[in-house]
């Protein structure tokens, strides 16, 4: 009878990695597509309503601010600040 070890119980390879990747990596994805997506929505916008070049930086001005929020509400804010400690 074989028994099965699985790479992370082996010794010296540690934990198996995140299958999430890493938090900064993450955060970073979130600011980046904000700003193209509704960059691209006030490009859009900006072209078919009012041929307006304005529309484009609002948009990824609106996108980076959504993505702060996402972030802020996915990951919360540090222990420190949690716990009321300056």
């Amino acid at each position: 009878m074989s028994r099965r070890v699985g790479l992370s119980s082996r010794r010296g390879l540690g934990p198996p990695p995140d299958p999430h990747g890493s938090p900064g990596w993450t955060v970073f994805s979130y600011m980046l597509s904000g700003m193209i997506v509704y960059g691209a929505v006030g490009w859009a916008l900006g072209r078919w309503v009012v041929h307006s070049t304005l529309l484009f930086p609002i948009g990824m001005v609106v996108g980076l601010a959504l993505a702060v929020t996402l972030v802020i509400l996915r990951f919360g804010r540090s222990g420190a600040a949690r716990d009321g400690k300056s």
